[in-house]
């Protein structure tokens, strides 16, 4: 009989206690990383739920459960870190969750727990946030025109923050309509959107949540450090059209006229309203101000305790501009206003705070907070996380797995390896298991068949993309893969949208965030590939202007070499494809047959339905040696024949493990 111990984190002293056990409970974990019957899922360990007893020992570690009038309690809200040894032998770190307790005659008899592998782990950590709840200020960086334009024509190695050439204002053309073969017409700075590296997102996470993504020594993330990853980018972009939303700068005021109405705080440049003992019917606030140049756009930010209420765009003016910046009639004596400037390029002012109250009889009392010296904003600086698209972080990691058909596995519950589902497999050592089977009885089934597999992105609604749809009947990017066999359907879905791109003229490649009407939109989180992040020189154009000023503003400059964003990545001898069928290339118009079907799925499917293909059921009974350091990627071997394993239940107290095998037809 094995010995099996199972402990639970104490939040109080932060140490593990031990669970004491029924000496007849049977516990059973299951363990599976990916489902054949399921293969877009990444899985993970599970135990059926079963009971311990309500001994003095566990009931302390479960904090009187049953008893809710206690302060303090045993969360059945969240899950509880433990980890499972067999003999003193470490077998699987996760969580714990409290299903339920049995009482009688008022006492506690036992409690129904579940065990959940370290994958549920991470998924509980993400809590439901969203990518813009992530501290990106590693990757915040100063934002101009000059920036935006040396990311696209002059710096040689693509940086963690770029800008693909995808309009979200004009219909961009070569030789007609807004043409940007013409100065006059150039594209402009800031019509263009930021896009993020994966690997930054990633590392983001891994700041977030305290966990690595970068694998052990035995087990290393090969595929987060794969090129064809190092590519890949997330377009931020969360609005129609671009604004800077970078970090304002807070208005500091010098001194005061008076003070009747209100009080000013010079201390932290705030102003509020105060109780005159007079009947008044209104109060606000206007901004007179005056910029040393005119043509800069900025913004003139209200906040109110803390919270920005109002946001306003104007344009510099060498003349005094004034400016409401709060309606004061309704607001609270405690409430506390500040105003703050933000500013795409550096822009020296000078300011008059005018506050107003005016009385039930017209009468109108007004105090200046004056600025006797100009002030100047600090560079503009592009926050990163504004821009992040409305997508959970557990749907984007989820994606990013579905997309490139990964699996993600720990043994520690903090550090976790990445890689494809096909290389997982194919680094997993033989083990011969043959003298462990439980018998000669072996139950052989066929692998569930589907007629057709669907590989989709979210519909776009790109004008290019509709464009695509309506010639060939398909959205572009999705693959209807036809199996051939018997069966349902199944669709692997990802929250992604896919955008096609459009060959202007010789390489020019550029992307569209408009309808079919020229109306602008905001897309679905797009993933995007920088063709080749080292030869800048591999694209030639013919020129194509691009103006570092803002919208409608200076001509621009002519440029014939350009970063190329799309759906394909060059890796020096091969292109791949964010696309899942086969596709002509909108950057080449070659054929790319490096798909994300060819390159991902198409030898791990293919070993599923290849006509030899078996599911396996056997039982065997392991020693604790293979038992604790048996992996999800080895690959089994019962006499003549090799096995990878879908899934396999141990009962911990036994060693007998029923396994769930798939025939392996891989050539070593």
């Amino acid at each position: 009989m094995i010995v099996v111990g199972l402990y639970i984190k104490n939040l109080s002293t932060l140490e593990y206690d031990r669970v004491e056990l029924f000496n007849d409970e049977k516990i059973s974990v299951t363990s599976s990383v990916q489902n054949i019957n399921d293969i877009s899922k990444t899985l993970s360990d599970y135990s059926q739920t079963f009971t311990v007893p309500a001994t003095k020992n566990n009931n302390k570690i479960f904090k009187y459960w049953y008893e809710n009038s206690l302060y303090t309690q045993f969360s059945t809200l969240k899950k509880a870190d433990a980890y499972i040894e067999l003999d003193t032998i470490p077998f699987r770190v996760g969580k714990i969750q409290l299903e339920s307790c049995d009482l009688k005659n008022g006492q506690a008899q036992s409690y129904s727990i579940t065990f959940i592998g370290s994958l549920g782990n991470l998924k509980d950590k993400f809590a439901g946030k969203f990518l813009k709840d992530l501290n990106s200020t590693e990757f915040n960086e100063s934002h101009n025109g000059t920036i935006v334009k040396d990311k696209i024509f002059t710096t040689a190695t693509s940086g963690n923050v770029m800008y693909p050439l995808i309009s979200s204002l004009n219909y961009w053309a070569y030789g007609s309509g807004y043409n940007i073969n013409n100065s006059a017409t150039p594209i402009y700075h800031n019509d263009l959107f930021p896009a993020l590296r994966l690997k930054s997102i990633f590392k983001m996470i891994e700041t977030e949540f305290g966990v690595s993504f970068n694998g052990t020594t035995e087990n290393p993330s090969t595929f987060l450090n794969d090129n064809k990853f190092n590519a890949a980018y997330l377009w931020l972009k969360n609005a129609e059209t671009f604004s800077l939303k970078g970090v304002s700068d807070l208005v500091t005021w010098d001194n005061t006229s008076n003070d009747y109405g209100y009080t000013v705080d010079l201390d932290d440049e705030s102003f509020q309203s105060i109780e005159t003992g007079d009947i008044w019917v209104d109060k606000y606030a206007k901004l007179d101000i005056t910029s040393t140049v005119a043509g800069l756009i900025y913004y003139v930010e209200t906040y109110k305790n803390g919270i920005k209420i109002l946001s306003q765009q104007r344009t510099s003016s060498t003349s005094s501009q004034t400016i409401t910046v709060s309606g004061l009639g309704f607001g609270l004596p405690s409430d506390v206003y500040t105003v703050r400037i933000l500013a795409p390029l550096v822009m020296t002012f000078s300011a008059t705070l005018n506050l107003t109250t005016v009385l039930i009889d017209t009468t109108v009392l007004t105090m200046n907070v004056l600025k006797s010296v100009s002030q100047t904003t600090t560079a503009p600086n592009l926050a990163i996380k504004n821009y992040m698209p409305e997508i959970k972080i557990e749907d984007f990691f989820s994606g990013i797995l579905k997309m490139f058909n990964l699996t993600c596995f720990s043994n520690d519950g903090i550090t976790y390896t990445i890689d494809t589902l096909e290389n997982y497999y194919t680094t997993g050592s033989i083990i011969d298991l043959s003298k462990y089977i439980k018998s000669d009885a072996t139950n052989l089934t066929r692998v569930k068949s589907y007629k057709k597999i669907n590989f989709l992105y979210e519909k776009s609604d790109s004008l290019v993309n509709v464009g695509f749809l309506s010639a060939n009947n398909i959205e572009y990017g999705n693959l209807l893969y036809d199996t051939t066999n018997d069966g349902e359907e199944y669709t692997v879905k990802l929250p992604f949208e896919d955008l096609n791109f459009n060959n202007l003229k010789d390489k020019l490649q550029v992307g569209y965030a408009l309808k079919t009407d020229l109306q602008k939109y905001t897309p679905k989180p797009i993933i995007l590939y920088d063709y080749n992040q080292t030869a800048l020189t591999s694209l030639t154009t013919t020129t194509l202007y691009f103006s570092t000023g803002v919208l409608g503003g200076p001509a621009g400059s002519p440029y014939t070499s350009y970063k190329a964003f799309g759906q394909e990545y060059n890796d020096g001898t091969n292109t791949y494809s964010l696309n899942f069928p086969e596709q002509q290339s909108t950057l080449t118009n070659q054929l790319i047959t490096n798909s994300l079907y060819e390159t991902y799925y198409s030898k791990y499917i293919g070993n599923i339905f290849d006509y030899k293909a078996r599911i396996v059921k056997v039982s065997a009974i392991l020693p604790i040696s293979i038992l604790t350091s048996l992996k999800l990627n080895n690959r089994i071997l019962i006499r003549d024949k090799r096995y990878i394993i879908n899934s396999f239940t141990t009962d911990l107290t036994t060693g007998e493990a029923s396994f769930e095998l798939l025939t392996d037809l891989r050539i070593l």
